[in-house]
């Protein structure tokens, strides 16, 4: 097709003021869109920023509540300094993680959470895909969705395709961490499902909860990007992931943050619902309001 042949294209246009009515109702949709993303970002920022204030700068509640005057070491346990005198509820100690509360443990995450990686079935076998009806997730699936809740895989695999290959499954709520080419996606499935061997998935638990392991693995991301090798591309194994240094805080205190931040997750998935209606609802929309097969009254 050349240029002249596009310029006398004829299409049908409808009167400036029913061209004005169309927008503006397609402009309303956008806007919702619009503040319901803005909202997320506010939750997603506020719990990230609670994570940190907590677990990374040890700011937690009542930390700074002294038990002895400042400048005194009498009553420091070993290995505590007189200058740490302040704190001296919750005084810093070493760890191989640096100065760390005393009473937070260090352990692997092999000792913290189960880890499960993926598989892809044969694309030969058209039995493996063919009216599948398990999720099966690619790392492109959270990279081009970049929430933090998944509602569906683009692809999904039947239960011969799960049964011969190394995919499996893991249950809804679990943590997705992409570990290869694109290291640190991130985003929490919201039915059971399984993935492709690009993937690390956690397994939240009593005393890992969702909401702090996803936040765990959100700020860990540098960290696992510089472990990473691998020639053609970069990549974390389970192997090494699973040596990963993990620091444990009292269950009190994580059982708390997880009861502050797990309505706000919650009304994340809320709104990234509504987004999803609203573009569905939009998308279906705007060729009918073209073509006239929706009337549009004026205002």
């Amino acid at each position: 097709m050349n240029l002249d042949i596009l310029r006398n294209f004829e299409v049908p246009l409808p009167p400036l003021p029913v061209q004005q009515r169309i927008a503006g109702i397609l402009s309303a949709y956008d806007e919702l869109i619009e503040n319901s993303q803005r909202r997320i970002k506010i939750l997603e920022a506020m719990a990230r920023a609670l994570y940190r204030e907590w677990f990374v700068h040890f700011r937690f509640p009542g930390h700074d509540q002294p038990a002895a005057p400042v400048g005194t070491a009498e009553g420091c346990p070993e290995g505590v300094s007189a200058r740490q005198g302040a704190n001296q509820n919750h005084p810093l100690v070493a760890s191989p993680l640096g100065e760390i509360p005393q009473g937070w443990a260090v352990k692997t995450v092999a000792d913290a959470f189960v880890i499960s990686g993926g598989g892809t079935p044969s694309r030969k076998e058209d039995e493996f895909w063919t009216n599948g009806t398990i999720q099966w997730y690619s790392p492109t699936d959270l990279t081009r969705a970049g929430t933090m809740f998944i509602d569906d895989s683009s692809d999904h695999i039947t239960e011969r395709g799960l049964a011969q290959s190394s995919a499996r499954m893991f249950p809804a709520r679990s943590v997705m961490l992409t570990s290869r080419a694109t290291i640190g996606a991130i985003a929490i499935n919201t039915h059971p499902a399984c993935t492709n061997q690009g993937f690390i998935t956690c397994q939240p638990n009593e005393r890992v909860p969702l909401n702090f392991l996803f936040h765990w693995l959100t700020e860990g991301v540098p960290t696992f990007q510089r472990m990473a090798s691998g020639a053609t591309f970069k990549e974390i194994s389970r192997g090494v992931f699973k040596t990963i240094e993990f620091l444990q805080p009292p269950d009190d205190l994580v059982a708390r943050f997880e009861t502050i931040t797990a309505p706000m997750a919650e009304q994340v998935l809320a709104l990234q619902r509504q987004i999803q209606n609203l573009r569905r609802t939009r998308d279906l929309l705007l060729p009918r309001l073209l073509s006239g097969q929706i009337e549009v009254e004026p205002a």
